[in-house]
């Protein structure tokens, strides 16, 4: 017999309510995050310089960041290398990212092809990331300046608009590594700076009474980290910035002079014995002929003592010609880092435990956000399934709740060490 109509349900019999649409999953972002950049073992400082650009230059990062297909972007530039750390909109191939790089800043007048770049993704972009904040790939193996200038780069991305939560969170991640790492593998007891080791290079030269006359270029913290260890030594100091307010703020600190760039450039001094320069110029600051009238004095003076150069910035502040100068000894970041290759302050013990911890961190990372993750598709299953019955309202708020939740047992575990 074939089945006739089922009946309406009653007049007075509601129908039952129809399944809410389930809610698209959150987007997983550890496909998408990604880095490319070079350092200066792979290009040389003369050629890294090409790829900087002035941290206030924000209209070339944001040509930057949509010329490498990203929705977030944290560009850091430090002694010896060049990073961009980014939020693609969709996977892309380290090849293609690389290619997309070289493209960029061959439009800015760069020499760099593809293969001047490296360019990793997911977890190995994690890994870097906390590797390099740790100071695992630093001129200096230990120093503690690159998490300051990994931190203050995720902060002007922030505040410019250029990155958002997804990378802001990772970049609190890496300076939370970067901490353990030095506790927890001994990298802190061999912790130093490139200004430390421009200062052992200074106090052999010129022995405890110091340098007579030093000439400060730059108010950031190398310059102030050589200004603090100079203090206590006899002796002249001038301190040259190109904003006058910042160079009499750090004189008054260390009890010196300051003086505007301009003015250092109108009246080079007659007679200095150390120069050490450390800004974040992208040109030239201080030219070879500003230099002149302090040879000239010490070759009449006959002094076989050379004027000490200290270049410490990337690009160079000072001109390169000043090298073949007779009377001049440079000391630059490439000594700088020929020196700690030499020294080897830091046992292969020590760098295995460190590399094992960065590891374990980057895992632990992306094991929370798959859990977060897992948690936000359970809710809104939940949600679309048993819950269709609730207000929006009430539904979005079930799903934040279950997020909050996730993202504390996550916490937990880590800080549990239960992974």
């Amino acid at each position: 017999m074939t089945p006739g109509p089922s009946a309406p349900p009653p007049r007075d019999q509601a129908p039952p309510p129809r399944r809410a649409p389930r809610p698209p999953a959150p987007a997983c972002w550890t496909t998408r995050v990604a880095m490319v950049g070079s350092s200066f073992r792979k290009l040389g400082l003369g050629r890294l310089a090409e790829l900087v650009l002035p941290s206030d230059d924000h209209a070339a990062l944001l040509a930057l960041r949509e010329a490498l297909g990203a929705e977030e972007l944290v560009y850091l530039a430090t002694c010896n290398r060049v990073e961009c750390h980014a939020l693609l909109r969709a996977p892309a191939a380290p090849d293609a990212l690389a290619a997309r790089a070289a493209a960029f800043f061959r439009g800015r007048g760069a020499s760099a092809d593809a293969a001047a770049f490296v360019a990793v993704a997911g977890l190995d972009a994690v890994e870097r990331l906390f590797a390099v904040t740790s100071s695992l790939d630093s001129l200096v193996l230990g120093e503690t300046g690159v998490a300051r200038q990994v931190r203050l780069a995720a902060d002007r991305a922030a505040t410019s608009g250029l990155s958002g939560p997804t990378l802001g969170r990772v970049f609190d991640r890496a300076a939370v590594c970067a901490r353990r790492v030095h506790a927890r593998s001994g990298l802190a007891r061999a912790s130093r700076s490139v200004a430390a080791m421009a200062l052992e290079k200074v106090r052999a030269r010129f022995g405890p009474e110091g340098p007579g006359v030093t000439v400060l270029v730059g108010a950031g913290e190398t310059i102030r980290e050589v200004a603090r260890a100079l203090a206590g030594l006899p002796g002249e100091r001038l301190v040259v910035n190109r904003s006058i307010g910042a160079a009499e703020a750090l004189a008054r600190e260390v009890g010196g002079r300051a003086l505007s760039l301009e003015r250092f450039l109108l009246e080079p001094p007659a007679w200095i014995d150390l120069l050490v320069s450390a800004t974040a110029a992208t040109e030239v600051v201080i030219p070879a002929w500003a230099l002149g009238p302090a040879l000239a004095a010490r070759a009449r003076a006959l002094s076989r003592r050379p004027l000490v150069v200290c270049d410490l910035a990337l690009p160079r502040d000072v001109d390169p010609a000043i090298d073949d100068v007779p009377g001049v000894q440079v000391l630059s970041l490439e000594r700088l880092e020929a020196m700690q290759r030499a020294k080897a302050d830091v046992s292969e013990e020590v760098l295995t435990v460190a590399r094992r911890l960065v590891r374990q961190e980057a895992l632990g990372l992306l094991r929370e956000e798959r859990f977060r993750r897992v948690a936000a598709e359970s809710a809104a299953a939940l949600v679309a399934d048993r819950l269709a019955h609730l207000e929006v309202e009430d539904r979005e708020l079930v799903v934040r709740f279950a997020g909050r939740l996730a993202e504390r047992l996550a916490s937990h575990a880590r800080d549990s060490s239960c992974w």
